[in-house]
């Protein structure tokens, strides 16, 4: 009898025991994430970024994650945000960390990670809003939505080859025509049956900062030399199904270049997908006004190279594709973005993938 009380005694000791650690780990992760949200929010407020769009997730080693997606307004300056979200994150004991911005042609224009403690912080600085899904509605009873995936910047190196194979077919690629290994990627993709498209080197905004390469499209060109420059891609990439633009915040705002630009894409039976770097983008405008079979991108998967980012855009493209029937989503042939894509894209439900020109009109 005593044995067994004995044991009872000692069961009750270690659920007590468990449950005095999970409440404890639980009050230190609140407690970091009240000093963290709090910390961040006062430094939005001083850099004019008070409208930020702040919300909690929990990272898959089970730490709440503070995602903030700034998008700026008026004299905003991305350095004063760093500096003072280091000081301040550095005066409670914690760090921060910048992060590598994938998409450097206008849209991404900062990205940070920060730990305080056992909270963790996510902070991009966009030039858009992130787009959020609308409440879903039917659009054919029992069908699920349609979401074209396009990952950019292929030529660089045949290696990607081998890792696009291990994503399903409907993944679209963009290679540019401007890189070292562009004719051979190309090839090797076609060989998938994998539906490639044509990374036309755009102007950006800020030329100084990020350099677009050899013979992109730049404000002030003529259409035959638009036309010329459009042709000399298509001859180094091959056949394609569609035509998307590789950073360009300048030139697809540039109503004359677009003009140009479309003029020379038209009647060659191909898309264009619109990757919308800045929110004042006329090109999807200009190339409907043309004739040319259209559609623009939805989500962003990797503005910023951060798994926790990149799996976050991802369910915010299946979102919108439920909710609006069909999405867009580009990111980039960048290693962590493919092994997050290989992992998660078999766990989809009710998305079905699609090739972009199956949603181009």
């Amino acid at each position: 009898m005593w044995r067994t009380l004995l044991a009872l005694l000692l069961l009750v000791g270690v659920g007590w025991g468990l449950w005095w650690f999970a409440s404890g780990r639980s009050l230190r992760q609140g407690d970091d994430a009240r000093r963290l949200e709090h910390a961040v929010r006062h430094v939005l407020s001083r850099v004019g970024a008070e409208h930020a769009s702040l919300f909690w997730e929990t990272s898959r080693d089970g730490l709440p994650t503070l995602v903030v997606h700034v998008t700026p307004e008026g004299r905003f300056s991305a350095r004063r945000l760093a500096l003072e979200l280091e000081a301040a994150l550095h005066n409670l004991g914690g760090e921060l960390k910048e992060l590598p911005v994938l998409e450097a042609g206008g849209y991404g224009r900062a990205g940070f990670r920060g730990v305080l403690g056992k909270a963790q912080l996510r902070l991009v600085v966009l030039q858009e809003a992130v787009a959020t899904p609308a409440p879903k509605r039917v659009v054919n009873k029992g069908e699920p939505g349609k979401l074209a995936i396009v990952l950019d910047d292929a030529g660089y190196s045949e290696a990607v080859v081998a890792s696009v194979s291990l994503l399903p077919l409907p993944v679209a690629v963009a290679v540019l025509p401007n890189a070292p290994a562009s004719a051979a990627v190309a090839a090797a993709l076609r060989v998938q049956g994998r539906e490639l498209l044509l990374h036309m080197p755009m102007e950006p905004e800020s030329n100084g900062e990020a350099d677009p390469g050899e013979d992109a499209l730049l404000v002030g060109l003529g259409p035959e030399q638009v036309r010329t420059r459009l042709e000399k891609a298509l001859a180094v990439v091959g056949p394609v199904a569609g035509v998307n633009n590789h950073m360009g915040s300048r030139a697809t705002s540039n109503r004359e270049l677009m003009e140009h630009f479309m003029r020379a894409l038209s009647g060659r039976g191909l898309y264009f997908l619109d990757s919308r770097t800045t929110p004042a983008t006329v090109a999807a405008t200009v190339a409907r006004e043309a004739g040319i079979r259209t559609l623009r991108r939805d989500v962003f998967l990797d503005a910023v190279e951060d798994e926790g980012a990149v799996r976050s855009a991802l369910a915010t493209a299946a979102s919108l594709a439920r909710s609006k029937g069909q999405a867009v989503a580009i990111g980039h042939v960048h290693p962590l973005t493919l092994r997050v894509l290989q992992e998660e894209l078999p766990r989809l439900s009710d998305v079905m993938l699609v090739k972009p020109s199956a949603l181009a009109h």
